[in-house]
């Protein structure tokens, strides 16, 4: 077939925003009924609304009912809505609040009504004696601002649909908790404390109790807590997993990597002979995520994830030898793994993303000495697509290790523009146009898996660079800890320098860079586009800007967030309000609204609890003050995030248009 030729940016594709959307179905968790072995997943649908629907794959169909959405709000983030356990399924409900048990086509309530939705639940634990009895998260919203939310973990009795406090404090309005994990003979119980400033990857603890049955009251009660790993500020223990009666797995930085760990009654030790310089876990935003799972009942193996090179590795994990074993296999190039759920003996769920392939439930099964591994798709999102796009289409990602002003080195990703339609650009010696991704967190990660609106952009003839800058997640607690106190310096920085750097500005057209970003990363692109400290403010650096939902008042963000990341700015800035002012006013692009001369759109939904509208209407003003070009849309019943089909379009479409009028179209000749 004839390639055609156009100048960059201007190709006609056939990846549109409602092909984008159509059907579109996103994979949530996967999880594994343990006596059962029934698999479920969960699929947030864009089409109905950003519904979550868990699926049985034994039965093809929905577990709860159409209006039935499995999410929560814990920690405004949430996961951990969902578990299955000996034929029942327990799930909250995003429409009441309700936690809801189904078991062979009968749905009960197991918590009472809640109509102001006060109590959130999240991070089931079933009882294995008492298999009535749920342990869970409860986040009590009764007095509900962000200094007042109280967390805890609390009892649910399924039987007579009560709640009551299993492990909680005066503190806790300033506590968090995760992933309690109960012991196979149901005497131990182990869980992740944080409170602030602490995150959970920053200060996460591991607490073991031994756990005390009422027949009388049918309750549990806890005694003995023990603190068994992390250190708040400094060490961070994560995603507690018993092995056995007697021993606990679970991630620690200690060696300033995330490698496994173990405790026991005797001693609490890395499980693996050497520090291995790879993260075994990712940031905890959402819950639930767990990245290893035992592949023997008596817990002497396990399957897990780590991450290298900005990819997931797959290991099994000898616990009694200390030793890890790569599983290398040609079938195997899933570059972000997730929800990692142990099935049978060395047989094991997750959800796995390629970079040309939508996101796949996958079962695996090794065999042999060597672990040899079968994969089979259990549910795969591109049976949803209404038709297939032209073969070749997808931009494919570059890995980049960018060296750049004083020898530091920055992650970074490429992607090239791509159409099997075009051969280049029409004009002689055009470069293309980029658009400059900054992820949110910050301390989150970039993934090289397929995302579609990447090819959108890569299919219509732009360049796509995405920046896992300093403060990024899976290079190393080191690498997370240069943003501390240098956030909107140094991941703004390493923005620019990305662009600068040899490797990209060779490739694209530098003059044509777009920055956008949402949440955190949204705060990156106004920081870049206004903050006296940016270089990129005082030249017109960037062509035009995206904002999705970003900070732009820091003392605001910190009086209106939500409980969650309260604290966070503090380490992020280097210290509170009042002890370092200036950087606060410095840091908060609200107030350099008059050095914004990068055209910028802004995106941002009306019921965001954790960016709130505040944020972007306070931005909008000073640009429209200071006679700058700026356009906004804002998205009805739209949270942190687009979760409908037309919100999705809209947000999609919008953004094309802002680049094609301020750096496209603006500079072809007619």
């Amino acid at each position: 077939m004839a390639q055609n030729y156009a100048p960059y940016g201007l190709w006609e594709s056939p990846i549109t925003a409602d092909a984008i959307t159509q059907a579109s179905v996103s994979l949530g968790a996967i999880f594994v009924d343990p006596l059962t072995q029934d698999i479920y997943y969960i699929e947030q649908r864009a089409s109905e609304g950003g519904r979550c629907a868990i699926m049985s794959h034994q039965t093809q169909k929905e577990v709860f009912g159409k209006d039935f959405n499995a999410r929560t709000r814990v920690h405004e983030y949430g996961g951990g809505a969902a578990i299955a356990y000996n034929g029942t399924v327990y799930s909250s409900n995003f429409t009441d609040f309700r936690v809801y048990a189904a078991r062979g086509g009968k749905i009960t309530p197991i918590t009472s009504e809640d109509p102001n939705k006060v109590y959130r639940y999240a991070d089931f634990c079933v009882h294995p004696v008492h298999t009535d009895l749920l342990v869970a998260i409860l986040e009590d919203h009764t007095n509900d601002t962000p200094r007042t939310v109280r967390n805890s973990l609390c009892l649910i009795n399924s039987t007579d649909a009560t709640v009551t406090s299993l492990v909680s404090t005066e503190d806790a309005h300033n506590e968090f908790y995760a992933a309690p994990k109960i012991s196979p003979s149901g005497d131990k119980l182990a869980w992740q404390f944080w409170k602030h400033p602490d995150m959970p990857w920053e200060g996460g603890q591991i607490y073991v109790a031994d756990v005390h049955y009422d027949s009388n009251t049918h309750k549990l009660s806890l005694s003995n807590a023990k603190l068994v790993a992390g250190e708040a500020n400094n060490i961070s223990a994560c995603y507690p997993l018993w092995a056995s009666n007697d021993k606990l797995l679970f991630t620690s930085d200690k060696s300033k990597f995330a490698n496994l760990w173990e405790y026991t009654q005797t001693c609490t030790k890395p499980v693996l002979s050497s520090p291995v310089q790879q993260d075994f876990c990712m940031p905890s935003w959402t819950l639930g995520t767990y990245s290893f799972a035992f592949l023997d009942e008596n817990g002497t193996k396990a399957i897990c994830v780590a991450w290298r090179g900005g990819r997931s590795v797959l290991y099994v994990v000898d616990i009694a030898a200390g030793s890890h074993v790569e599983i290398k296999d040609e079938l195997f190039d899933f570059v972000a793994i997730n929800y990692v759920c142990r099935l049978s003996d060395y047989t094991f769920v997750f959800t796995g993303s390629q970079s040309d392939a939508p996101v796949v439930a996958m079962l695996c099964t090794l065999t042999g000495p060597s672990y040899v591994p079968n994969f089979q798709v259990l549910r795969s999102t591109a049976s949803t697509s209404a038709s297939p796009f032209p073969e070749g289409i997808i931009s494919l990602p570059t890995p980049l290790e960018l060296e750049v002003a004083g020898g530091k080195i920055v992650h970074a990703v490429y992607y090239a523009p791509n159409n099997p339609a075009y051969a280049g650009s029409s004009i002689p010696n055009e470069k293309p146009p980029c658009v400059l991704g900054v992820h949110g967190g910050p301390t989150g990660l970039e993934t090289q898996n397929l995302n579609w609106t990447k090819q959108y952009f890569t299919s219509r003839g732009y360049a796509w660079l995405d920046v896992n800058y300093s403060g990024s997640s899976c290079y190393g607690r080191a690498y997370v800890e240069r943003l501390q106190g240098n956030w909107g310096i140094a991941d703004v920085n390493d923005c620019i320098d990305a662009i600068q750097s040899p490797q990209i500005c060779s490739l694209i057209d530098t003059k044509r860079t777009a920055i956008r970003g949402g949440s955190a990363g949204g705060y990156t692109t106004l920081a870049a586009i206004s903050l006296d400290s940016s270089a990129a403010s005082k030249t017109k650096f960037f062509a035009c800007a995206t904002n999705s939902f970003g900070i732009s008042d820091m003392e605001l963000f910190a009086n209106d967030t939500h409980k969650f990341e309260l604290m966070y700015v503090i380490k992020l800035l280097g210290g509170t309000k009042e002890e370092v002012p200036k950087v606060w006013h410095d840091r908060s692009p609200v107030y350099f609204s008059a050095n914004i001369k990068t055209p910028l759109l802004v995106l941002q939904g009306n019921d965001d609890a954790i960016v709130p509208p505040a944020q972007s209407w306070t931005i909008i003003d000073g640009v429209i003050k200071s006679k700058g070009r700026v356009e906004a849309h804002f998205f009805d019943g739209e949270q942190h995030g687009w979760r409908t089909s037309e919100t999705i379009k809209k947000a999609i479409e919008f953004e094309r248009e802002w680049y094609e009028k301020n750096m496209v179209r603006s500079t072809v000749p007619t």
